[in-house]
């Protein structure tokens, strides 16, 4: 595999768009309020209460850079000039068959349920996707 055909520039934009995207998706106006009730939690319940929020967000950031890298090189890997389909489906398989699946056992001894899960995968599987896309589109 080469590092090297990896674009810093769609990794950075990859990661800023999954973001984004992740922070609309978990907003009020999204799925939160859905999300967090099936997690057991109230309207009292303050999300991130005791814990280093930037700690937190910085975290959440790197994660998906890591994510945005790998991406970029199986689709490196896969293609020399993958088109932004490609680019979407690699991120549609990579979010259902890793990312969705390695979290579904997780979430169900945890207590959480299918929907919890259901509602967090939906955001890994679209985000893998669009990192795919802008990955594609940027080269």
């Amino acid at each position: 595999m080469d590092f090297s055909s990896i674009s810093p520039l769609g990794v950075a934009l990859a990661t800023l768009a999954a973001f984004a995207f992740s922070s609309a998706y978990f907003s009020p106006a999204g799925v939160f309020r859905i999300w967090w009730r099936a997690m057991g939690k109230t309207d009292t319940d303050v999300p991130g209460a005791g814990m280093n929020m930037p700690v937190v967000f910085g975290s959440s950031i790197a994660a998906l850079l890591v994510e945005a890298v790998a991406i970029a090189a199986v689709l490196g890997g896969l293609h020399d000039a993958p088109s932004i389909a490609q680019g979407a489906a690699l991120g549609l398989v990579v979010g259902a068959g890793v990312a969705a699946t390695s979290s579904l056992g997780h979430r169900l001894f945890a207590g959480q349920g299918f929907r919890v899960w259901a509602l967090e995968v939906g955001a890994d599987v679209a985000v893998a996707a669009l990192m795919g896309i802008v990955l594609a589109a940027i080269g």
